[in-house]
């Protein structure tokens, strides 16, 4: 299964306005609505956020890069 660990920790780090910072989190809840409705699933594992597809073509069809899946 493709899947990639969310991180939002460093998710507006390097914004210098309230504005740009409103901003990177408006395209990520749009990237997360997106990824929700083409089937993309949470996962909670050893404290970590999983983002999960079944389908690899799906998952890279976002861009997203294939990491190792240790959660099975």
């Amino acid at each position: 299964m493709a899947s990639f660990t969310w991180d939002e920790s460093t998710l507006s780090a390097d914004c210098a306005t309230l504005a740009s910072m409103a901003q990177r989190f408006e395209d990520a809840a749009a990237l997360m609505r997106q990824l929700d409705q083409n089937g993309f699933e949470l996962e909670q594992y050893q404290g970590n956020r999983i983002i999960k597809h079944q389908n690899e073509q799906i998952f890279s069809s976002f861009g997203f890069v294939l990491e190792n899946d240790n959660t099975t």
